[in-house]
C-alpha cells in the first residue's frame, strides 16, 4: 500500500509516495517509479488521470492540504476513483513551521503524515469535502453575506456624506437605505450622493435576489426547517449554518459541534497550571459570527426570560462578567442546543 502526499497549486502539482511497510520491496519499487513519473505534473483532469492510471489496482491513500484549490482537486480525483484525504493546513506543523518552503519538501512531509495516519497516528483533522450541490449552497449564502456587508458600508458612507454636507431629511427612519429615505434623498442628491444611492439600491436588489434563491434552495431541507424554529435565527443564518453542518451525524457530541465553529476555550496547559484562554476561533469565521449574532437577538427578544440561553447570559452578567465574554459563553450553549435540536430532529420548544 502506498501513502502519497501532493502539494497542489493552481497550475502544477508535486507528488511523493512512500510504501506503508518499508520491508515491502515490491511497493518500494512502485513508489520509486511513481516519484520519478509524478515529480511535477499539471493540476488538471488529464494530469490526475495519469496518476489514476498508474495507481490502478494499487492500494493507496493521497493526502493534500486544504486550500482554495482542494475542492476542485478532490472532486476530480474522486471521480477518477482515487482515495483522497484533505487535512487542515494548521495541523500540519512539520510544514507550517518548517524553514524549508519547497514543493518537494511539502509533499514529502505530506506523504509521511499520511503514512503515520495509516499506521494509527492522528496528527491532523480531516476536512469534510462536500459535493458540488452543498458547495453551491455555501457560496450562495456567502454571496448574500458579502452583499450585506457592502450595503452596510454604503449606509455608513451615505450617513458620513450627509453629516459632511449638512443634509437632513424629515421623518428619517432608522435604515438610511429604506424606500422612503432613498426617495427623500433623491430630491436633494448631488452627483456624489446620487452615486451612493444607486449603489445602495443595487446591493438591496441583489440581496433580495439572494434571499429568493436561498428560500427556494432550502425549501425542502429538514435541518433548515428545524433550525429556523429557534428564535433569533433568521433566513440567512439558518441557511448558512445548515450548509456548514451538512450531516449532523458526523459530530461526536455537542462539544465537538461547538468546537467546529470555534466557540470553545483554547487549551493551554503547563505543569499544574491550566489558565482560562480565549475561544479557539477555528472553523468558518462567518458562521461563528452568525451564531453569536443570533444568540444576541435570541436573548434580546426573550422578554419572559424562559430560554436557558437567556438565563445563563443574565447569570453571568450579574456576576460581573463583561458582555462580550457572557455572550460568547451563551453562544457556546446555543451551539450545543442547536446540535441537540438537529440530532434529535425536534424543533425548539422553550
Amino acid at each position: 500500500m502506498l501513502a502519497i502526499g501532493m502539494d497542489v497549486h493552481s497550475s502544477k502539482t508535486t507528488a511523493y509516495a512512500v510504501p506503508l511497510e518499508e520491508s515491502d520491496l515490491n511497493m518500494c519499487a512502485i513508489a520509486e517509479d511513481f516519484n520519478k513519473s509524478f515529480r511535477n505534473f499539471n493540476s488538471d483532469r488529464p494530469g490526475y488521470a495519469k496518476v489514476a492510471s498508474f495507481l490502478e489496482g494499487i492500494e493507496h491513500c493521497i493526502l493534500i492540504e486544504n486550500s482554495t484549490k482542494s475542492h476542485e482537486v478532490f472532486w476530480i480525483m474522486s471521480d477518477l476513483d482515487l482515495t483522497v484525504v484533505v487535512a487542515h493546513a494548521t495541523d500540519l506543523f512539520r510544514i507550517t513551521k518548517s524553514v524549508k518552503k519547497t514543493d518537494q519538501h511539502d509533499c514529502y512531509e505530506l506523504a509521511h503524515y499520511m503514512r503515520r495516519r495509516m499506521l494509527g497516528e492522528f496528527e491532523f483533522a480531516e476536512c469534510l469535502m462536500v459535493d458540488r450541490r452543498w458547495m453551491d449552497r455555501r457560496q450562495l449564502c456567502r454571496a448574500y453575506a458579502w452583499e450585506s456587508e457592502m450595503l452596510s458600508d454604503t449606509r455608513r458612507q451615505i450617513k458620513s456624506y450627509m453629516l459632511l454636507r449638512g443634509i437632513r431629511i424629515e421623518n428619517m427612519t432608522r435604515d438610511i437605505t429604506s424606500v422612503s429615505n432613498l426617495k427623500a434623498l433623491d430630491l436633494i442628491a448631488d452627483d456624489t450622493l446620487s452615486l451612493l444611492l444607486t449603489r445602495a439600491r443595487d446591493f438591496k436588489n441583489r440581496i433580495l435576489a439572494c434571499e429568493k434563491a436561498i428560500r427556494k434552495e432550502f425549501s425542502d431541507d429538514e435541518m433548515f426547517a428545524l433550525l429556523f424554529t429557534v428564535p433569533g435565527f433568521g433566513l440567512i443564518t439558518t441557511a448558512y449554518i445548515v450548509s456548514m453542518v451538512v450531516d449532523i451525524n458526523r459530530f461526536r457530541n455537542d462539544k465537538a459541534f461547538a468546537a467546529y465553529f470555534g466557540i470553545v476555550p483554547a487549551q493551554r496547559e503547563s505543569a499544574n497550571s491550566a489558565p482560562r484562554c480565549p475561544i479557539t476561533r477555528r472553523g468558518d469565521e462567518t458562521a461563528r459570527k452568525m451564531i453569536l449574532q443570533s444568540t444576541f437577538v435570541h436573548i434580546k427578544t426573550d422578554r419572559d426570560k424562559l430560554s436557558p440561553i437567556t438565563q445563563m447570559y443574565d447569570r453571568l452578567i450579574k456576576r460581573g462578567i463583561p458582555h462580550k465574554k457572557a455572550l460568547t459563553a451563551a453562544g457556546n450553549k446555543m451551539a450545543r442546543m442547536v446540535f441537540t435540536i438537529l440530532k434529535n430532529k425536534e424543533p425548539y420548544k422553550f
